[in-house]
This record gives C-alpha cells, sequence and structure tokens, in this order.
C-alpha cells in the first residue's frame, strides 16, 4: 500500500448571530455548537498524542465565544432555560417550545422524558402545552433541552453534569443553576483549549478574513467574471482592496491576541481567492492557504480550453513571493494538492 499524506482541516465558522443595535444574540447556535463541539473536538486529541490537526477559526466566531466566556452577553434562549420556571411568560413558554426541539434526534432520545414532552407538543400542539403543562414539565423542558447540548465528555464524567443526565426527570431549580453553572465554566474553557494545543504542537489554527466576506469580490466585483463572464454585477465596480486589507490585518491581530502568536494559515471565506487577494495575504505574512477543488481545477485551465482534470476535493498551498504573477494558472505549480471529504459541513482530508 503506497504512503498517503494526511492533512484533517476543520473549518469552524459560524454567522454573527450578535444584533449590533441590542447587543443580544437573535440565535443561540455558537453558545450551544460551542458547548457540545468545540471544546471537544481539541480537547479529544490529548488522548492520542501523535494525532495532528488544523483548526481554522473565523474571527467572528471566535469573538462570540470569548463572548460568552466572559458571561456578559445577552440571548433570549438562555435567558429562557435558566429562569425560574414560575416566571415564565407565555411569550417565553412559545420560544421555548420552538428552540427546545431544535436538535438532533440521537440527542433527544437519549432521555424518555424529553421524547414524552415532545410527543405532548406534537400531539397537542404548542398553545394547549402552554396551557396545560406545570411547572415540572417547564422545569424538566429547560434542563433537558439545555443537558442534551453538554459536551460527551462532561456527560460521561463530569460529577454534576454525570448525574444531572443519569437523573432524567424531576429537576428542581438548583439542579438548572447547578447546570448553568457548568455551561459557563466549559463556554470559558474553548478558546484556551485551543491555544494549549497550539502550544504543544499538536494542533495548527489558521484564520479566515475577519467577518467572513469573499475576498476577492470586496478587491474588485469584476473578477467574479473570469469564472463566470454572464454574472450580474454591480457598476460602477466596487474595489475596496484597502477593505480587503483591513479584514485580513484584523484577523492577524485578533488571532494573536487569542492563540499566541500570528497565523501562518488562511482559509479564504468560501474558498474564494484572486491574484489580488492573495497577493494581500502574501503582504501580510502569511505562508499558506486552502481552497476546494472546484477553484483549483479551473485556476489550473484557465485560458487552455482544455477539460478540468479530476483533482482532489481540497487542495491547499504555499504562499511564496514570486510563487504567482499575473493570471493564476501561472502560479498553479506551486501547489500541493491534499485529498478531501465532506463531513457534517466540516472539511476533513483525507
Amino acid at each position: 500500500m503506497s504512503r498517503v499524506n494526511l492533512v484533517i482541516l476543520w473549518h469552524m465558522h459560524q454567522p454573527q448571530y450578535r444584533d449590533p443595535s441590542t447587543g443580544q444574540y437573535l440565535l443561540p447556535w455558537t453558545r450551544l455548537h460551542a458547548l457540545k463541539d468545540y471544546w471537544g473536538m481539541v480537547k479529544v486529541l490529548g488522548e492520542f498524542p501523535g494525532v495532528h490537526a488544523t483548526f481554522n477559526f473565523v474571527p467572528s466566531l471566535a469573538a462570540q465565544i470569548e463572548e460568552y466566556a466572559s458571561g456578559q452577553f445577552r440571548e433570549s434562549w438562555f435567558e429562557i432555560a435558566f429562569a425560574h420556571a414560575g416566571s415564565l411568560s407565555s411569550e417565553q413558554k412559545r420560544e421555548a417550545l420552538v428552540r427546545a426541539f431544535q436538535l438532533n434526534d440521537n440527542f433527544l432520545h437519549r432521555w424518555p422524558r424529553f421524547q414524552e414532552l415532545r410527543s405532548q407538543v406534537l400531539s397537542a400542539g404548542s398553545e394547549a402545552c402552554i396551557a396545560q403543562f406545570v411547572l415540572q414539565d417547564w422545569r424538566d423542558l429547560q434542563v433537558l433541552s439545555q443537558l442534551a447540548w453538554m459536551d460527551e465528555e462532561y456527560l460521561a464524567k463530569d460529577p454534576i453534569i454525570s448525574e444531572l443526565a443519569r437523573k432524567g426527570r424531576g429537576f428542581t431549580e438548583d439542579d438548572k443553576e447547578a447546570l448553568r453553572t457548568k455551561q459557563l465554566e466549559l463556554l470559558a474553557a474553548v478558546l484556551p483549549e485551543y491555544r494549549l494545543a497550539s502550544e504543544r504542537g499538536q494542533i495548527e489554527v489558521s484564520t479566515t478574513p475577519f467577518y467572513h466576506p469573499i475576498l476577492p469580490l470586496v478587491c474588485d466585483t469584476d473578477i467574479a467574471r473570469v469564472s463566470n463572464p454572464h454574472t450580474p454585477l454591480p457598476h460602477p465596480a466596487f474595489r475596496y482592496p484597502e477593505d480587503a486589507r483591513e479584514q485580513l490585518v484584523r484577523a492577524r491581530n485578533y488571532h494573536e491576541k487569542i492563540f499566541g502568536k500570528p497565523p501562518s494559515g488562511l482559509w479564504p471565506s468560501e474558498g474564494s481567492v484572486s491574484d489580488q487577494s492573495l497577493e494581500i495575504a502574501m503582504d501580510l505574512g502569511f505562508k499558506w492557504f486552502a481552497t476546494d477543488e472546484g477553484v483549483l481545477g479551473r485556476t489550473r485551465n484557465i485560458g487552455s480550453g482544455a477539460t478540468p482534470p479530476v483533482i482532489p476535493r481540497t487542495a491547499a498551498t504555499s504562499i511564496r513571493r514570486g510563487g504567482w504573477n499575473g493570471p493564476a494558472a501561472q502560479w498553479w505549480a506551486s501547489f500541493e494538492t491534499i485529498t478531501c471529504r465532506t463531513w457534517s459541513g466540516s472539511s476533513i482530508a483525507a
């Protein structure tokens, strides 16, 4: 069997869910995925010191996690989930019945009581349940809806969380407060765990333009015509390469603050690249970037008229001064490709 060079690349991205006008998180997904996924994904690597991986953190996601970790945040679903059951308004109960069951059925089926509550909502309807649920129903719904998002290691090993999982029903307000404390503890552990893994050399953390813009279009919207001559475009063209540079400057500065050193690697938003955007990245000290087969397949054949070859699903390249000049086809030779398959929206090179 021939030897395979394996690269594992996880792209960590959530949109900015925080409303800038109110400071409130409109949706809970950054918090919930930080609890269920982000900490555990890097923590588990500690059990396999010979395994290395790259994690790409979008700065606007890390900034949201950092705010959650501070405990100084506003999020409607968090407030509802941990409010005293007797204080919930009808509107809050209505939101609880929507949010509580927005999760994979595998996590819901762990607890018969959770399934029982959903069955009641499905059969009787939300309005009937708002009128009929007693305080114990609301407390159980609050706790189970949050317990389901806790990391597997917490569920298995943390004495408080594992006991709540074993209990499964009949929760008290004290149980709810204990779970709230553990959630905040876990949120505060996420980013430090990545920094520790990076410092011991087991992972590399790369970055993305700060707010996840499509950088080539920020540089010059007319670049879209290279891949699709019929794309409707604004007139006059939008050309702000200085904004593209600022996105990368902010990303590097924030990354260094959080992880202790500037990033070497870049995952361009949606894998989008252009000569101009990559020249900016090179000038700012980035040493490699990654994109996907569609981009690189077309890049290799610009102007050739040939049918794009079958190439790996993800490709990475070093950024070298002089590595390209002019059309992207001229710097294809600097690419080193790796195969990739997709799992749950994350790229895994294999």
